[in-house]
């Protein structure tokens, strides 16, 4: 059951020394952002790692999170008390302050493109507290910073992620709000005089995926096959679009037994939601061993850090078998769709096929 897969391309990671980095896949080409104390630096992941864009940090180790403009033009960073939005020469364009709120826990910045001229325009849609309890307030903006609407939804509110759902033309059709392991509510919503009007609160159909019983991991490339792990990380489900029934289903039962084979390096694993579709035709699946003070901390090993990689048919769930790396250990691994897969070790990202 063992893969061994091809190396597609290697992408050195300069100035990696206190530097964060995440990848990602969900653009034409793949993205590797790595962020500084002092800068914001994205590559594109072609052939070859290519520097793109560099955004001078605001205020240097005081950011917590950051919107990136889809055409490079700027980037938004959530910075100790404001919405900072700034170009690759370090000019600050605008800012909305939030005072002492929680950015990194609650913030929401969101890009979408207006049709209705004749040349596309740039849209920016924020979230800032509304001082309200069951309340969320969203700015709409235009690429210069202008605000053009403040509107106030009776939802979402204090301790509550709020995010818009959008439709084909990039107009807003609805509104999703979140809380901590609750079920996700949805609401319809539309663009009307100037503002975001908010409709009915939509029910619970009963092909409905709960936050509180699965977690979303993606969908393929012709959004008719979505992926979810359950919240215990026992068991992968396949689903048909848009009904969400189950079409296929993988347990860690169907995997070999932990401590043997190619299940080896696991005592008792869990799968991961480092996990996704490769392409259309292949997903992959992560198990990690989960942590274990007692074996770290007492006995001095780390098999809580081991994790292994397996790819599988996702309209039977049918396991195709495990990959082996010609490095000894790789960790996290990110699911492009085109056919490939992105890790990562401490000064690369590597990037993979079968």
């Amino acid at each position: 059951m063992t893969i061994t897969p091809r190396l597609v391309a290697t992408y050195a990671i300069p100035d990696r020394d206190g530097a964060r980095t995440y990848v990602d896949p969900t653009g034409p080409v793949p993205r590797l952002e790595v962020r500084s104390a002092e800068s914001l630096r994205i590559y594109d992941l072609g052939e070859q790692a290519e520097l793109t864009a560099e955004f001078p940090a605001p205020t240097p180790n005081h950011w917590s999170r950051h919107w990136v403009a889809p055409d490079l033009s700027f980037a938004v960073f959530g910075a100790e008390t404001e919405y900072v939005a700034v170009a690759p020469d370090g000019t600050r364009l605008w800012q909305q302050p939030y005072g002492t709120w929680e950015v990194s826990r609650w913030g929401y910045l969101d890009y979408s493109t207006s049709t209705g001229g004749a040349d596309p325009e740039l849209r920016i849609w924020l979230r800032l507290p509304s001082g309200l309890p069951d309340s969320t307030l969203i700015l709409t903006l235009d690429a210069g910073g202008t605000v053009l609407a403040r509107s106030v939804l009776p939802c979402g509110g204090h301790e509550r992620f709020v995010s818009l759902l959008w439709d084909d033309n990039d107009e807003v059709r609805g509104v999703r709000v979140s809380e901590g392991q609750a079920a996700t509510t949805h609401f319809e919503a539309r663009w009307e005089s100037g503002g975001i009007v908010l409709g009915r609160k939509l029910p619970q159909g009963r092909g409905d995926l709960l936050p509180s019983e699965r977690e979303y991991l993606g969908a393929d490339s012709r959004n008719a096959r979505c992926m979810t792990v359950d919240r215990r990380r026992r068991d992968i489900s396949w689903h048909s679009l848009p009904t969400y029934e189950v079409t296929a289903s993988l347990a860690l039962s169907d995997f070999p037994v932990p401590g043997t084979g190619d299940c080896s390096v696991h005592n008792d694993p869990q799968i991961s939601t480092w996990s996704g579709f490769v392409d259309d035709d292949t997903a992959m699946v992560t198990l990690y061993n989960p942590y274990d003070e007692a074996a770290v901390y007492v006995f001095g090993t780390e098999r809580w850090r081991e994790h292994s990689h397996w790819l599988a048919d996702p309209a039977t769930g049918a396991l195709h078998g495990r990959i082996e790396y010609p490095m000894a250990e790789v960790d996290n691994v990110i699911p492009v769709g085109d056919g490939t897969w992105i890790t990562e070790e401490w000064d690369a990202v590597y990037r993979w096929r079968r």
